[in-house]
């Protein structure tokens, strides 16, 4: 039954766009393999142990994803370019602006477009998830790497500070070790700054919450802690050392000059001198003394610390301390002998024997006349015999 109307229909226009809407299809299922396989290729996937191989499966698998996602763009471009050449439109007409054949052409372009839309998507989320598996695990290799290398550089730095125990003979060494030691100490401080940086990178990591993770980074953690506060003590320890050894080398050596200006003025002194040589004397004896109250080689022997200790321990230092202690005890003995021989001299201008009158005595003159003379006044001593009064002639 003939209904009436026309339909306009263009048998080659409808072959063509068959053609086209085929090759789409075509390329479609095309990408969908491709997809396929590549998932199952990812889902596959193990874990790598070391940094170089997690890089280049991350590397060769972001290439791929990236190969796939230009498919998808270019199928959806051509899909999008063949959808508005159906249409004849570049707005999207009503249904009644098209001929049935047309339309169905369109449903099917567009069925096809959003297929591979929404494809697209759950396809980035997966790679997204295994990007996020492949990127963390390459985080832990390099962390484990970084480790290993800290790990050996903290043992070669202890092995360092064991085999250079030199504390040095005097002040001029003890200085030169000091300044080596202190350009060393920059050095080893870069890996104890690395091997903090480390640690708070891994805890980091440790913040993803994921388990694996955390098992196997939170003890090494715990370990570069560990070897950043070892080593950083150790530093500082020889350090103090060191400046002690030149405090110790410094005390030694004004304690043999104290000594040694002790024999030059205990030479210098005669044994029996006047009183008021006797009195300037004791003043320098008393000074030196005095400043023989100033050294300091005790500290290094009464409630020794940790670092006194060593340096006590790993030279020949108690010794020398000992020789030099032993040295300053025998000077100060002697100055002490010296002082108080100084001290009875000065005395004995103090103690003067006291002064006594004698009265006039009368004497017989030769003749037998009794004559008085004055005998001048006299002071004798009242531990000697008086002198015999001399005899006047008139």
């Amino acid at each position: 039954m003939d209904v009436g109307g026309v339909l306009k229909y263009n048998h080659l226009e409808w072959v063509q766009h068959r053609m086209d809407i085929e090759r789409m299809k075509s390329s479609a299922t095309v990408i969908a393999q491709s997809l396929s396989e590549f998932g199952r290729c990812l889902k596959e996937t193990e874990l790598p142990n070391d940094v170089e191989t997690t890089a280049r499966i991350l590397e060769i698998q972001t290439a791929e994803r990236d190969a796939i996602k230009e498919d998808f763009r270019i199928s959806i471009r051509k899909g999008l370019s063949l959808l508005r050449h159906v249409r004849q439109m570049d707005v999207k007409p009503e249904h009644e602006q098209l001929s049935p054949t047309r339309l169905h052409n369109v449903t099917a372009i567009e069925r096809m477009l959003i297929q591979l839309e929404e494809t697209e998507r759950s396809f980035d989320t997966f790679w997204m998830k295994h990007e996020k598996r492949l990127t963390q695990c390459l985080k832990l290799r390099r962390f484990e790497d970084s480790f290993r290398k800290l790990q050996s550089a903290f043992a070669k730095h202890m092995i360092h500070l064991e085999e250079h125990r030199e504390v040095g003979d005097g002040v001029r060494k003890a200085e030169q070790l000091a300044q080596a030691h202190a350009e060393y100490c920059q050095q080893a401080m870069e890996d104890v700054d690395g091997a903090r940086l480390l640690r708070d990178a891994g805890q980091e990591l440790i913040s993803s919450q994921d388990v694996e993770l955390t098992a196997s980074l939170l003890p090494k953690c715990d370990e570069l802690d560990r070897m950043a506060d070892a080593l950083s003590g150790a530093l500082e320890r020889r350090s103090q050392v060191l400046r002690l050894s030149k405090d110790m080398h410094q005390q030694i050596h004004a304690a043999n000059n104290w000594c040694h200006r002790g024999v030059e003025l205990l030479t210098t002194i005669p044994y029996d001198c006047t009183a008021g040589n006797a009195a300037s004397a004791l003043t320098t004896v008393d000074k030196y003394i005095e400043e023989g109250e100033s050294l300091k080689l005790d500290i290094f022997n009464n409630e020794p610390n940790l670092n006194k200790l060593i340096m006590l321990t790993t030279t020949e230092t108690s010794t020398l301390l000992a020789q030099v202690a032993e040295r300053i005890d025998d000077m100060r003995h002697l100055s002490i002998y010296r002082r108080d021989a100084l001290q009875k001299m000065a005395l004995r201008e103090i103690r003067k024997p006291p002064v006594q009158i004698v009265s006039p005595e009368k004497l017989q003159c030769s003749n037998g006349d009794q004559c008085c003379t004055t005998i001048s006044t006299t002071t004798i001593n009242r531990n000697s015999s008086p002198t015999s009064p001399n005899k006047v002639s008139f």
